[in-house]
């Protein structure tokens, strides 16, 4: 995401005094080249990171050779926060779940690093940095001590787990809390027929009027939608009443928490998106602790005065509604950063043209980030996108996958992209054999 040498489109990047980051980046290849595998990395990091080792991997080591199955697998972020640079990772074996080495740097001018911390579980050694007064140093050593051979648990992972007054105490201790939090609420990870977030900006009666003007832009035959009451029994339908009940005692002790800690209730209470197949709902729990209530929305065709569940909605159009949340994103100024796997899924070639022009359009006014894979060919258009904003991930003969800049081509602007990637100029496309070829009509 750090941007190259392309001097058009300065809007797609974020600049600052060190280096240049790029909003956009669109992943191109082959079905198994490996762009799904790159954003399950992810993925895999980030649960490793919040949570701790899942306990399915034994098996999802790099099977290509059997002698990667006792070699370590290494994840790193570099990561903007504020105004300071980082650099947080791990090795792993991951046939045996064990973590070997954790690193953590801050990312100084002409790439100079200095360590907050390194830990080598293996030699059962872990060292801090410079930065840390007498007082702080001892803290981290005391917990460090307390995991000096634990293997399954990354120690930034265990400096937050309950320690929310040790970083009121200690400030210099706050990039371990910072970075965790990237993790925890910056980066969000999805996969098709999956919702975007956890909570949806257009299930805001507040919103109506503007979700309206954007999904009637959209060409999805939708005139308008509107948010409706539903009662809390509709719910049982579709999830357990355990779960039910969990999650509103979950909402309903988040806020009795707030009221103690700050002496003021929330703004307007606590919700919670609930999905279910093709169908979503707002379960809501106010400030006052009231009987909770469920929302739903429902949408207008041509018909005026026929209203549709979004279940009764094409696949298209409930896609588009999950991305609608990039949308608002852009325009609230937000800073997440978006990871899409197959953003055109169920989607019109055009739709997801417009649907990137519309984000790149928008988000000059936010440092947020979208990352995504695709097969949709239509994109690859330099009026739309920088060079440094193409990417294409091939895999060789021995079944491993390599990232790489369309930047590195130095294209022309008036090259025809799109037919040269399908030529297979930059590689990334299906070699079909025998079996399957290709017919292609003379005229």
């Amino acid at each position: 995401m750090i941007g190259g040498k392309v001097r058009s489109k300065a809007g797609h990047l974020e600049k600052g005094e060190k280096i240049n980051i790029l909003k956009f980046a669109s992943i191109f290849g082959a079905n198994a080249s490996g762009k799904s595998n790159l954003i399950a990395s992810m993925e895999f990091s980030q649960k490793v990171i919040l949570n701790d080792i899942p306990i399915d991997m034994f098996n999802k080591y790099c099977r290509i050779n059997d002698e990667n199955r006792v070699k370590p697998s290494s994840f790193e972020f570099e990561i903007k926060i504020g105004k300071k640079y980082y650099a947080y990772g791990f090795d792993i074996i991951v046939s045996e779940r064990s973590i070997v080495e954790e690193w953590f740097y801050e990312i100084g001018p002409n790439s100079t690093e200095s360590e907050i911390f390194v830990r080598d579980i293996r030699k059962k050694e872990i060292r801090f940095g410079k930065s840390f007064d007498e007082r702080s140093h001892f803290t981290l050593q005391t917990y460090a001590d307390s995991m000096e051979s634990n293997d399954t648990l990354l120690f930034l992972t265990e400096m937050n787990r309950n320690k929310e007054d040790l970083y009121v105490k200690m400030p210099s201790l706050l990039p371990l809390k910072e970075v965790y939090r990237w993790f925890d609420e910056v980066l969000v990870i999805n996969h098709p027929n999956k919702p975007i977030s956890r909570f949806s900006y257009f299930m805001d009666e507040k919103r109506m009027d503007e979700t309206n003007k954007i999904i009637s832009s959209l060409g999805l035959g939708i005139r308008r939608c509107q948010i409706v009451e539903e009662n809390v029994d509709e719910l049982k339908k579709y999830f357990p009443q355990r779960f039910i009940e969990h999650v509103i005692k979950d909402m309903e002790t988040k806020i009795f928490s707030e009221k103690n800690k700050n002496d003021k209730t929330p703004r307007a209470g606590v919700g919670v998106m609930l999905r279910e197949g093709h169908n979503f709902f707002l379960l809501k729990v106010d400030s006052h602790l009231n009987k909770p209530t469920v929302q739903k929305i429902q949408f207008e065709h041509e018909n005026e005065g026929i209203w549709f569940e979004l279940y009764e909605e094409s696949d298209g159009t409930r896609r588009m509604l999950d991305l609608i949340e990039l949308i608002y994103a852009t325009s609230s100024g937000s800073k997440k950063v978006y990871v899409i796997d197959e953003i055109d899924r169920s989607l019109h070639p055009q739709l997801t043209y417009r649907f990137i022009e519309s984000y790149l359009n928008l988000v000059d006014k936010g440092e947020l980030q979208l990352i995504v894979t695709t097969h949709e060919a239509h994109i690859l258009d330099l009026n739309l996108l920088r060079r440094d904003e193409i990417w294409f991930i091939d895999k060789n003969h021995f079944g491993e996958s390599s990232l790489y800049s369309l930047e590195q081509y130095s294209e022309r602007f008036d090259k025809k992209i799109d037919k040269a990637y399908l030529d297979g100029r930059y590689g990334g496309v299906p070699l079909f054999d025998e079996i399957f070829p290709m017919r292609v009509e003379v005229e």
